[in-house]
């Protein structure tokens, strides 16, 4: 660190610690960073902060921020190797282009793999892009060179997680509480492994006996290891359980903040997929989602705003979005047209199209936008809504044959969902009728055919 006294490295550990426990006293950094006047490494780590909070709020004093660290180091003059590289890839996150910014925290994890920040960023900007492998290689740098640091072992669980690899990532995530009990990035990487597999009682009571080390978490992490619970909940068919966390537990900490909206938006979505009956709750988080129809910093953050709105009747701001999509994707950059243009303009025309009751056309354009899905960014249990709704609208508008396709291939995967059953169910026998009823029409028109050639001479 250029420039630092023993109070800026103790902030900056501060913040290290604070950002990969998920605590809730962030703002105490800022604070830090507000106050430093000579290290130019604080204010850019503020930027990065902010960033991360995905408004527009975030995005302008991100842009503060990094000016202020350009003047600390006399854009770059004054700082060292390791800190202009945080410039570079700070300055093109504010310019909008993470493609470059992971670039640059790739170099920064391959020079100074112990710099637990830059693999933290590193794996945002993968989950962002739903780049899987990279979200892994971040992980693997961290842990290879500093798996006596406690946080590195939950990080590179997750990065197996999303890579399918769940056996090594229970058993890392597991050891991470050998390290420390209070490890929420560990609960919540074996939430996502007990879900993918459909170990349901398990997962619902390991979150539940871990739930009181989160009373000391941001936002996110403590609504996003409650809407983990909630999930358990759905699927072992206690959804008037979910419910009461959505109102106790999931939406009502940060209600300004997209993580938190996001978290709702799900799981309201889920619920009512499940046939229960929300209540308004829809209109309240629409008032919150209105002011982003324009941001567009993450397509799978906006198709989940877009749903929620369009659930809560928001006719004008659903056709508002919509248009401002398609204008966003039209300016993608390359490695982002997949995402905006492939995805998310054909995904939210089918989400408003379900939320009205649409389900052939829902059905239609989900089907274009789900081999893309990856491409939006989001976990795979997150990115698992988008599957559930593309699922509704086959049933809804009949389309057989897919509906059942989708839910033996879940029904593999999770044979432990009574619902998946009743589904299947319910599919198999309705094709039944279809069939009889098929070979009845062809009989009768067979039989038909030949009264109308029979002549009684």
């Amino acid at each position: 660190m250029s420039n630092a006294n023993g109070e800026a490295i103790a902030a900056l550990d501060f913040l290290t610690n604070e950002w990969l426990a998920f605590g809730n006293r962030l703002p105490e950094f800022i604070a830090a960073a507000d106050r430093e006047e000579r290290c130019p490494l604080l204010p850019l780590m503020a930027a990065n902060l902010v960033l991360s909070m995905h408004s527009a709020e975030g995005h302008h004093a991100a842009r503060q921020y990094l000016a202020r660290a350009r003047a600390l180091a006399r854009d770059g003059a004054d700082a060292n190797d390791r800190e202009r590289a945080w410039l570079a890839a700070t300055e093109a996150w504010v310019d909008g282009d993470t493609n470059r910014s992971l670039d640059r925290l790739d170099h920064l994890t391959i020079h100074w793999p112990r710099d637990l920040l830059a693999g933290k960023l590193g794996q945002l900007h993968a989950f962002n892009r739903g780049d899987a492998r990279a979200l892994l290689r971040f992980g693997e740098r961290l842990f290879d060179s500093g798996r006596d640091n406690r946080f590195v072992h939950a990080m590179y669980a997750f990065g197996l997680v999303e890579n399918h690899r769940l056996d090594e990532a229970e058993g890392i995530a597991q050891y991470a509480l050998t390290l420390a009990r209070d490890d929420p990035w560990a609960h919540h990487v074996i939430a996502h492994c007990f879900e993918a597999r459909g170990r349901l009682v398990e997962g619902e009571a390991f979150l539940a006996a871990m739930s009181d080390t989160w009373e000391r978490c941001n936002s996110f992490m403590y609504t996003h290891n409650w809407w983990h619970l909630a999930l358990f909940l759905i699927d072992l068919e206690r959804a008037d359980e979910a419910l009461a966390l959505y109102d106790r537990r999931v939406w009502g900490v940060w209600k300004e903040f997209c993580e938190d909206q996001i978290n709702a938006v799900s799981l309201l979505a889920r619920l009512e997929l499940r046939g229960l009956d929300v209540g308004d709750r829809w209109s309240d988080l629409a008032s919150y989602l209105k002011p982003r129809l324009h941001e567009h910093y993450s397509p799978f953050l906006d198709l989940q705003y877009l749903y929620g709105l369009a659930r809560a009747g928001e006719r004008s701001a659903v056709t508002e979005m919509l248009a401002s999509l398609e204008e966003r994707a039209e300016t993608a950059k390359p490695f982002e047209r997949e995402a905006w243009g492939d995805c998310a303009v054909p995904m939210a025309h089918g989400l408003a199209a379900h939320a009205v009751g649409n389900h052939a056309e829902a059905a239609s354009l989900l089907g274009r936008a789900m081999p893309h899905v990856q491409s939006i960014g989001g976990s795979i249990a997150q990115r698992a809504l988008f599957g559930a709704i593309h699922l509704d609208a086959l049933m809804r508008s009949g389309w057989n044959d897919a509906a059942i396709a989708l839910l033996q291939a879940d029904e593999r995967e999770r044979p432990t969902v009574p619902w998946t059953k009743r589904s299947l169910g319910a599919l198999y026998r309705r094709v039944g009728r279809t069939e009889r009823a098929t070979l009845a029409e062809l009989e009768a028109g067979q039989l038909a055919a030949k009264y109308r050639t029979w002549s009684p001479g």
